[in-house]
């Protein structure tokens, strides 16, 4: 087995390392998911500290749908000056950083009254209680139009992947 301090490379990336900081929600960004200056310094502080390659904690792709409080978002243009800010201060210490997108639907912590969460099926979710709304086929192509564009800001961005 190579040594964890050792370059490698996925799918054309090369990292300086195999440390890879998994996604993880920081519960940081603000109530409309923008960065804070604390969350910028979490990023940077991983890639100081030598990571290869850094994940993100998740990114909501509509704004009416925000899953948990603090979660950083990526569903609208306003965000890409932002992130390319992000991804500059990680670039900067021979890191890599990826975007992690999301719909959390009925993986909610936040309060559900006056939103429309979808899901498959209109079933209640185990852990959360939440009864979605049963996703129409506008609905599904509605999502899978926010994952395009959100996966459209993070490349602008400057991500090295999604």
């Amino acid at each position: 087995m190579a040594n964890i301090f050792a370059q490698t490379n996925i799918k054309g990336m090369t990292l300086k390392n195999r440390l890879i900081r998994s996604a993880t929600w920081e519960n940081m960004a603000d109530d409309k998911g923008h960065m804070t200056d604390k969350l910028f310094n979490v990023y940077e502080d991983l890639a100081k500290g030598g990571v290869g390659m850094i994940l993100t904690g998740y990114a909501f792709i509509l704004e009416q749908e925000q899953p948990n409080p603090g979660m950083m978002g990526i569903y609208d243009d306003c965000f890409i000056a932002e992130y390319q800010r992000l991804t500059t201060l990680v670039h900067q210490h021979n890191s890599r950083i990826v975007a992690q997108i999301a719909y959390g639907g009925s993986q909610t912590g936040y309060p559900t009254a006056g939103r429309i969460i979808w899901g498959p099926s209109a079933i209640a979710d185990l852990a959360t209680g939440v009864i979605p709304t049963a996703m129409t086929q506008d609905d599904i192509a509605t999502l899978v139009q926010a994952f395009g564009a959100a996966a459209k800001r993070a490349q602008a961005a400057g991500f090295d992947g999604v």
